[in-house]
C-alpha cells in the first residue's frame, strides 16, 4: 500500500511539472528511447538480479509504452507507462548497493559460467543456479539480507557446479563420444590394452580438471590423446572381430593388407625388402635407411651454410663493384638514376626483409609498392586491440616506413573465414584503424594525409582457409608504401 502511494505521489509530481499543452511526438520518442537506454545501463549494473521484480515491472512498462507509441496512443498514455518505468527503474536503483555487495559472489560465479557457455552444456545446472539467483533477489527486494545471502550462496555454489560441468563437457566431450563409438563394437574386450590407455588418459584429463578447472589447455591435450586411443582401440576391434570370423583367411588377408600398406613406404625408401621374415628385420631396415636420410640432410644443410657464405662473399664484392659503377654512372645521368633508384629499391628490400624474422612478416615487392605482410601481428579473437607483446614487432616496421619519410601508406586488414562476413568486414577495418592510429602516435614524422587504413574481411585470402596454416597466413595486417 505505502509503495502504490510513493508511486501514484511520483506520478503526479512528474505530471505537474510537464506544461500544460503536451509535448511533440518527437520529445516522447526520445522518452521512450531515454528510458530504453536507462534499461540497459540497469541490465549492465545487474538490476536485473538484484531487483528482478522491480526491474521486470520497468521492462513490461517501457514494451507497454513502445506499443502504444507504435499504435499512435496518446502522449499523456504513453508517458505514463515511460514514467511508471522510471519509476520502478526507481525502486531497483536504491537496492544496487547493498544488491552488488551481497550478491558480489554469485554475480561473478554467473559471469564465469556464461563464459563457459554453461547454458549450452550444462543446461539444466544452469536454469536451476538461475532460480536460486532469482530468489536471492526477491528476498533483497522484501528487505530479508539474511535469506538473500543465503540464496547467493547456493547460487554460487551452483553456477560454479555448472561452469566446471559446461568445461568438462567442451575439454572432455569428443573424448567420450569417441569412448562410446568404442565400446559399441566391444572394444574393451577385443582391445583391452589400448581401451585401458584410453581410459587412464581421459581420467588423467578429469584430474586436471578437478585440480585446476582452468587449466583447459593441459586437460585438453590429454583428452585429445584419450580421444585418439579410443578411436584406435575401435579399429583393433573391429579388425580382431573380421579375423575371429573366420580366423584362417581372414588372418591371411589381414596380415598381407599390413604389408601392402608398407610397401609405398619400402619403394620411397628405395629398399628391396620381403616380409617373409616377418615384420621385426623389415622395420631394422627402414629404420636404418631413414636414418642415413637424416645424416643426408645434415650433409645438405652443411652445404647449403657454405653456399651461403659464399653468395654473401659474392654479394659484397657486388657491392663494391657497384661502387665503382657509381662514378661511372654520374657521367650518364639520366641512366645513372634510373639505375642507382633501382638499386637502392633492392637494397631497401633486403634490408627490409632482413630487420623480420621468418614468422614476423613477409616483405614483397609488386611493381611500384612494398608491401609488408605482417603474419606475426597477433590480436585476441574478435579484438583489435594491440598487445604489449606486438610493440616490439611495430617498431620493426617503423623502421622500414623510415626508409621512404614521404610515400603514401596504407594498412589493410585481413581475417580468415571464420564467423560471419560482417563481422569479419568490421573486425578487419578495426585492426586496420589500431594499427594506423599506433603508428601515427608513435612515428612524429607521418603526416595526417599519408597514412590510411582499410579492412577487406575474408575477401582476399593468400592460402586455402581449409587449414590451420591456411587460416594462420590469411589473418594478417598488409602495409602498402608506394614507391616513389
Amino acid at each position: 500500500m505505502h509503495r502504490l502511494l510513493r508511486r501514484t505521489a511520483v506520478l503526479i509530481l512528474l505530471a505537474l511539472i510537464v506544461p500544460f499543452g503536451g509535448a511533440s511526438a518527437q520529445n516522447i520518442d526520445d522518452e521512450v528511447e531515454a528510458l530504453n537506454t536507462r534499461m540497459e545501463n540497469a541490465r549492465s549494473n545487474h538490476l536485473n538480479l538484484i531487483a528482478p521484480r522491480a526491474f521486470r515491472e520497468a521492462r513490461d512498462q517501457l514494451n507497454d509504452a513502445r506499443e502504444k507509441l507504435r499504435e499512435g496512443d496518446k502522449i499523456a498514455d504513453i508517458r505514463e507507462a515511460v514514467q511508471e518505468g522510471q519509476a520502478s527503474l526507481n525502486e531497483a536503483e536504491k537496492l544496487q548497493d547493498i544488491g552488488n555487495v551481497i550478491l558480489e559472489d554469485a554475480i561473478a560465479a554467473r559471469s564465469d559460467a556464461l563464459a563457459a557457455r554453461a547454458p549450452e552444456f550444462a543446461k539444466e545446472q544452469w536454469m536451476e543456479a538461475q532460480e536460486v539467483m532469482e530468489e536471492a533477489g526477491r528476498e533483497i527486494e522484501k528487505g530479508d539480507q539474511n535469506d538473500a545471502r543465503d540464496k547467493a550462496r547456493e547460487s554460487t555454489q551452483l553456477y560454479r557446479r555448472a561452469e566446471l560441468t559446461a568445461i568438462r563437457a567442451d575439454v572432455l566431450g569428443r573424448a567420450r563420444d569417441a569412448r562410446s563409438r568404442a565400446r559399441a563394437v566391444e572394444a574393451e574386450e577385443w582391445a583391452t590394452k589400448t581401451f585401458r590407455d584410453a581410459q587412464s588418459k581421459l581420467q588423467q584429463a578429469e584430474q586436471r580438471l578437478e585440480g585446476d578447472r582452468y587449466d583447459r589447455s593441459s586437460a585438453r591435450d590429454v583428452a585429445e590423446e584419450a580421444t585418439d586411443q579410443y578411436i584406435h582401440a575401435r579399429d583393433i576391434s573391429q579388425q580382431a572381430q573380421r579375423v575371429d570370423d573366420d580366423v584362417e583367411v581372414r588372418f591371411e588377408e589381414v596380415r598381407l593388407q599390413m604389408e601392402n600398406a608398407m610397401m609405398p613406404v619400402l619403394e620411397t625408401l628405395n629398399l628391396d625388402a620381403t616380409f617373409s621374415q616377418g615384420f621385426e628385420p623389415v622395420a631394422e631396415e627402414m629404420n636404418a635407411a631413414i636414418q642415413s636420410v637424416y645424416a643426408d640432410r645434415e650433409n645438405l644443410q652443411s652445404t647449403l651454410a657454405d653456399r651461403q657464405r659464399e653468395i654473401r662473399r659474392l654479394l659484397a664484392k657486388v657491392d663494391s663493384m657497384d661502387a665503382r659503377l657509381a662514378e661511372l654512372e654520374e657521367r650518364e645521368q639520366e641512366v645513372s638514376a634510373e639505375l642507382r633508384q633501382r638499386q637502392e629499391r633492392e637494397r631497401t628490400l633486403e634490408r627490409a626483409r632482413g630487420i623480420f624474422g621468418d614468422n614476423e612478416a613477409e616483405v614483397v615487392l609488386r611493381g611500384d609498392e612494398l608491401i609488408v605482410r605482417m603474419y606475426g601481428l597477433n590480436f585476441p579473437v574478435g579484438s583489435s586491440e594491440i598487445q604489449p607483446a606486438n610493440f616490439g614487432l611495430l617498431t620493426k616496421l617503423q623502421q622500414v616506413l623510415r626508409e621512404f619519410p614521404d610515400a603514401p601508406i596504407t594498412v589493410a586488414g585481413h581475417t580468415d573465414s571464420r564467423g560471419n562476413d560482417a563481422s569479419n568486414q568490421r573486425l578487419s577495418e578495426q585492426r586496420a584503424t589500431a594499427v594506423q592510429e599506433y603508428l601515427m602516435a608513435n612515428m612524429s614524422v607521418l603526416k595526417p594525409n599519408q597514412i590510411k587504413s582499410v579492412g577487406y574481411g575474408e575477401s582476399r585470402p593468400l592460402a586455402s582457409n581449409e587449414t590451420e596454416q591456411g587460416r594462420a597466413q590469411n589473418r594478417r595486417i598488409d602495409v602498402t608504401i608506394s614507391l616513389p
